[in-house]
């Protein structure tokens, strides 16, 4: 019996990824690093205007699920925050996701912060990554600008004015894999033209 092999098309086949038959060395996304703003405005959407822990509690519960998924494709989790490392780690023990990211860097922990790229930079030397293995997810013009001068691929959420390699309305709005083949895509074809 020959190997099976992939390509392009195969990745398009939502049977192939719900069986978990493409392989893990096909992403090119191997980090997301996640800004703190970015979880937080995915937790607080179930609080507006007024707390719902039913509705956090579902929020939260997606975004574990998302990082499951995500773990599964051996993709790993970072986060870069301007604040304080022990406002963010309290922050993410609340919500239950501290234990979720391989690397968190802040404020204290480096000498300049966004818009400055050190934190990315450091996310990327800790995880042993190459920028173009790495996407950013990013609220602010700051965390933004610090990205991209990482050279990182950036993703911003809509409604942000901000001007980003991909806009999202959430990042558990739509399946996380299918979502990344889009990303992959995009970013496969800026590498063809640098």
């Amino acid at each position: 019996m020959s190997p099976v092999s992939f390509g392009p098309s195969d990745i398009n086949n939502p049977r192939n990824v719900q069986w978990g038959m493409v392989p893990e060395s096909f992403w090119l996304t191997k980090v997301l690093i996640f800004d703190f703003d970015w979880i937080s405005k995915e937790v607080s959407k179930a609080q507006h205007p007024m707390p719902d822990h039913e509705a956090l509690n579902t929020s939260i519960a997606g975004l574990k699920e998302t990082f499951r998924i995500l773990r599964s494709f051996e993709i790993r989790l970072a986060m870069t925050s301007n604040l304080k490392l022990a406002t963010v780690i309290e922050s993410l023990s609340q919500w239950n996701l501290a234990e979720d990211f391989d690397c968190i860097r802040c404020a204290e922990e480096l000498p300049s912060l966004k818009p400055s790229p050190d934190l990315h930079i450091n996310v990327m030397e800790t995880l042993g990554i190459r920028p173009f293995k790495a996407i950013a997810l990013e609220t602010e013009h700051e965390g933004l600008e610090a990205a991209r001068h990482a050279g990182l691929f950036c993703i911003t959420m809509k409604g942000t004015g901000l001007m980003a390699d991909y806009e999202l309305d959430s990042f558990t709005g739509e399946p996380i894999i299918f979502l990344l083949e889009k990303i992959d895509r995009v970013k496969r074809k800026q590498l063809e033209i640098s």
